[in-house]
């Protein structure tokens, strides 16, 4: 157990789910990064998390559904802090749960001045009793097991839903990184616009993630033809009920668009680092994690085109939340990542 009598407290503030890591008991929640509210009182909070997104494309007029992070940064303050508190007291399941806890959460690479200013106050009334922002690479890093203390780069490819991080890491800091404002939520809107146009169904967001997970495939195949499944949605041209049938081909060119995009800025990150760090990535090759890395065959096609070995985790949609809880359980690690400028205690 940590400094604290419950320990520490990682969260994954990302655009697409909020994950929260617990010390000693791991990843105890993953939840949509939804809050919903009153339309003409966005102080009455009605539900979070999975509660709020079961009402994506069905709120009445009175009732907004509103993401408080996008593109990795926080775009209302308020709601963003009411996200954090009602989440982990779910997690921790008592009121005011962080009141007594060391919280560590994400932020990413890329974020301004004025993104990291609203996160931290965000991160700070959400009521820790003690509080830190960590750059979510490393904690990425931290969390899919990158020898990250060592004295040579070593090269994490982290796809969110919003945000693609490049970045290298050594002696417990970012050597280089870079930012891409894209990641598998463009893949689902991707979707949605060719199940529209090719199929003339009308489809909404979750049911395109649900596609992306169950058919998406980084990977052209012949076998994708084979893989099929009923699609139900609105017909475009009569608004009514309508069922046709969608294969992972279909998917796949659906996704592949946006999909080349983002590899195409992944290897032009890669191809721009400096000689020295190429040498030291090459024999270990690159580490991926994130949400994004979920798809089918991602790592087949990074590894293909870098022409490198690609290490992919179990869970890569933890190694951020879990590396925020392994900072935030140790004082010398929050000191070491503090010293490096990739900690910011608020």
């Amino acid at each position: 157990m940590g400094v604290f009598s419950t320990g520490g407290v990682g969260i994954d503030l990302g655009s697409a789910n909020v994950t929260i890591c617990l010390e000693n008991e791991g990843v105890v929640l993953r939840e949509p990064s939804y809050v919903l509210t009153l339309r003409e009182d966005t102080d009455e909070i009605l539900a979070v998390g999975r509660d709020a997104r079961q009402m994506l494309g069905r709120t009445p007029k009175d009732v907004s559904l509103i993401s408080p992070v996008m593109d990795g940064a926080v775009g209302n303050i308020e709601l963003a802090t009411a996200l954090i508190q009602r989440l982990a007291e779910k997690a921790l399941g008592k009121r005011r749960a962080l009141e007594k806890n060391r919280l560590v959460v994400s932020m990413s690479q890329g974020c301004t001045r004025v993104e990291r200013t609203a996160l931290e106050e965000a991160v700070r009334t959400a009521g820790a009793k003690r509080s830190a922002l960590v750059r979510s690479s490393v904690a990425a890093a931290m969390g899919a097991g990158v020898p990250i203390e060592e004295p040579r780069g070593s090269m994490l490819i982290c796809i969110g839903g919003s945000t693609t991080e490049v970045t290298i890491v050594s002696m417990n800091g970012v050597v280089a990184a870079r930012t891409m404002r894209t990641g598998s939520l463009a893949l689902d809107e991707a979707i949605m616009r060719y199940v529209r146009r090719e199929k003339g169904l009308i489809i909404g967001q979750r049911t395109a993630e649900d596609l992306k997970i169950d058919l998406g495939n980084a990977m052209r195949s012949p076998a994708l033809v084979r893989e099929k499944a009923s699609l139900r949605g609105r017909d475009a041209s009569s608004g009514k009920p309508a069922t046709v049938e969608i294969t992972a081909i279909d998917i796949h060119n659906a996704i592949e668009t946006p999909l080349r995009a983002l590899v195409e800025n992944i290897r032009d990150a890669f191809e721009n680092i400096p000689a020295e760090l190429a040498e030291d990535i090459l024999p270990q090759g690159v580490y991926l994690s994130g949400g994004g890395a979920r798809l089918e065959g991602i790592a087949d096609r990074l590894s293909e085109m870098l022409g490198l070995s690609v290490t992919l985790g179990e869970n890569p949609q933890d190694d951020v939340a879990v590396g925020c809880c392994m900072i935030a359980a140790s004082e010398r690690m929050m000191q070491k990542f503090e010293q490096s400028g990739c900690l910011i205690e608020v």
